[in-house]
C-alpha cells in the first residue's frame, strides 16, 4: 500500500510538471500562432482583391448555416470605393476547412483562397494544391472566379469536382455558397 501511494504521488508530480510545461509553451507560442494566422488571412485578402488598399471589418451579420462558422466578414475598399466583400468561413468538408471567399458587389466570385484543410491527403488536399488542375486547366479553388453566387453553387454545373474527392468538392461549394448568403443578406439590409 505504501509503495502504491508513493508511485501515485510521483506520477501526480510528473503530471503537474508536464501540465506546467505545456502551459508555459502555450503561453509563448499562442501569440505567434495568432499573428501568423492573421498574416495568412491578410495575404489571402490581398490575393483575392489585389487593388484594395484596405479591408473594413463588418461586425454585425447573420450566418444562415448552423454547420459552418463565419470567422470574419470584410468590405474590400479602394479609397472610399467598394470593390467587394470577403468572408472567412470554417466548416465541415470531408474533415474541416477554412476558406476565404471574395465576392464582387454583383455577387460574382472574385476569388477563393483555402487557408487550411484537414481533408484526406492525396484527394481532399487537392482542393488547396496549386499544382492540381481540372479539365479546364484551373486549380480547384481558381475555377470559382467569375462564377455567380446569387444562388447556391451546384457541383457539375458551376464547378468541377476533384476526382475521388466528391465530399470535399461538394462541401467546399457549400461553404462558398454560405459565405455568399452572408454577403447577399448584408446587401439586402439584413446586417449593418
Amino acid at each position: 500500500m505504501k509503495e502504491t501511494l508513493k508511485l501515485g504521488v510521483i506520477l501526480a508530480l510528473y503530471a503537474a510538471a508536464a501540465c506546467f510545461a505545456l502551459a508555459l509553451v502555450n503561453n509563448f507560442t499562442a501569440p505567434v500562432i495568432e499573428r501568423i494566422a492573421l498574416e495568412k488571412e491578410s495575404e489571402a485578402l490581398k490575393m483575392i482583391f489585389p487593388d484594395a488598399d484596405g479591408f473594413e471589418k463588418i461586425q454585425a451579420f447573420e450566418n444562415p448555416s448552423p454547420s459552418a462558422s463565419i470567422d470574419s466578414f470584410y468590405k474590400a475598399l479602394k479609397g472610399k470605393d467598394l470593390l467587394g466583400f470577403a468572408v472567412k468561413t470554417t466548416g465541415p468538408t470531408y474533415e474541416s476547412s477554412t476558406v476565404i471567399a471574395g465576392f464582387l458587389p454583383d455577387l460574382k466570385i472574385a476569388g477563393v483562397h483555402i487557408l487550411s484543410t484537414s481533408d484526406s491527403p492525396g484527394f481532399g488536399q487537392k482542393a488547396a494544391d496549386p499544382n492540381y488542375k481540372n479539365s479546364k486547366g484551373s486549380t480547384f479553388y481558381g475555377q470559382f472566379a467569375g462564377v455567380s453566387a446569387k444562388s447556391p453553387l451546384v457541383l457539375g454545373s458551376d464547378y468541377e469536382a476533384i476526382s475521388g474527392a466528391t465530399i470535399t468538392s461538394t462541401t467546399m461549394g457549400a461553404l462558398i455558397s454560405n459565405a455568399a448568403a452572408v454577403v447577399q443578406n448584408h446587401l439586402a439590409g439584413g446586417s449593418k
